[in-house]
């Protein structure tokens, strides 16, 4: 294999090393791979009229707009129904309630829940069955079609 010189500058120090052809290529591909993209990004952007201090104008505008687009009607209905949703998690058995924000909030699967848990899969399914039950009964007295 054939050996590289390369030069690192840091500030004002300089160094040289010697490095082998697969170590260079294994170093500074990913980097490359990096440089390429951020240029294929810049070329596009700039094909469609737009310069780099644009895009950045153009994103932080894009974020203030999605923070305050939703009206107040909204976000007191949003707030009313987090409401309710705290209230039916509230009226669960802390067992259940567990089951209920690992399988339904965080989208764990009733198999890998029973696998960390420690607890039969059919018995978890059963459970999880009825933790929703309680939900629908739950909502369905709150005047929620479920």
């Amino acid at each position: 294999m054939s050996e590289k010189i390369i030069r690192i500058k840091s500030g004002n120090e300089e160094t040289t090393m010697n490095v082998t052809e697969e170590e260079y290529r294994n170093y500074f591909r990913p980097w490359w791979q990096m440089k390429k993209k951020e240029q294929r990004n810049r070329e596009a952007m700039e094909q469609n009229g737009y310069t780099e201090e644009s895009y950045e104008e153009w994103k932080e505008n894009d974020m203030r707009t999605e923070l305050f687009a939703e009206s107040m009607e909204e976000l007191a209905e949003k707030r009313m129904l987090l409401d309710v949703l705290r209230d039916a998690m509230d009226s669960l058995l802390p067992e259940e309630r567990e089951l209920a924000m690992k399988v339904f909030g965080e989208e764990m699967s009733v198999y890998e829940y029973a696998r960390v848990t420690g607890g039969n899969r059919r018995t978890l399914d059963f459970r999880k069955n009825k933790v929703m039950e309680k939900l629908r009964h739950f909502f369905r007295e709150h005047g929620f079609e479920v």
